[in-house]
């Protein structure tokens, strides 16, 4: 069965609220992939060479804390130059200083930086099937509200949900004001002969869980003939 890897080197606090509000997504994944977790940059390394992985999710926001974890952003972005995938999801945005969250994109030589943090309603981007393929697409949902760290300096062709024009900004407390609609919450995109992969929700919403299922169904079944684009 194909191996997915949860990359979770956060402290006690992001520890226990992954597990609080994500073990039931963790069971869900479990049914049709072995999942195995990976708690220091020494068990990353070790699992990276095994045959039956196929991705690699960041799970929480200590990859991007500490020089001792620089390598292992460098071989994690060599990992997915040389045809693997990584997904930065589930609580990375959340823990994620943007200086530290800049410098890790950096190391992996993207451009992608951190962008605005608010709620709105987004929708599919208009290459969702280029990017996943027609089935896998149309049972993703295709608008929903969603409070995200968003990315800035993405290629357009690589934004799986992106705001409209009409998109306002959601809160109890502020006015509505317009979303920037350069920025998306989610991305995938070309690196090297792999994919780098980027979820930003805070809130653990369902389609964000659906979106990173159909990530990791489009790469442990490669043969689908979906082309990936972006870069």
């Amino acid at each position: 069965m194909a191996q997915i890897v949860l990359l979770r080197l956060g402290d006690g606090m992001q520890t226990s609220i992954f597990d609080d509000l994500y073990q039931p997504f963790c069971d869900e994944m479990n049914r049709s992939y072995t999942i195995v977790s990976a708690r220091s940059a020494a068990d990353a390394k070790s699992l990276l060479s095994l045959s039956t992985l196929r991705a690699i999710l960041v799970v929480d926001g200590g990859l991007t804390v500490g020089k001792e974890h620089i390598a292992l952003q460098k071989q994690l972005s060599s990992y997915a130059q040389a045809g693997g995938t990584v997904i930065f999801c589930c609580l990375f945005s959340s823990f994620s200083k943007p200086s530290n969250f800049n410098g890790m994109f950096q190391s992996f030589g993207l451009p992608w930086e951190f962008g605005a943090y608010h709620r709105t309603t987004f929708y599919l981007s208009q290459n969702i099937k280029s990017v996943l393929g027609h089935q896998r697409a149309i049972e993703l949902e295709r608008e929903y509200s969603m409070k995200a760290v968003h990315l800035k300096h993405t290629p357009v062709d690589a934004r799986l949900y992106v705001p409209i024009e009409q998109s306002r900004t959601e809160s109890r407390v502020f006015p509505p004001s317009a979303v920037d609609q350069e920025e998306t919450p989610a991305a995938f995109s070309r690196h090297g002969s792999g994919w780098i992969g980027y979820v930003g929700d805070v809130n653990n919403e369902q389609g964000s869980r659906a979106l990173i299922m159909a990530l990791l169904d489009l790469v442990v079944n490669r043969d689908t003939g979906a082309e990936v684009i972006g870069s």
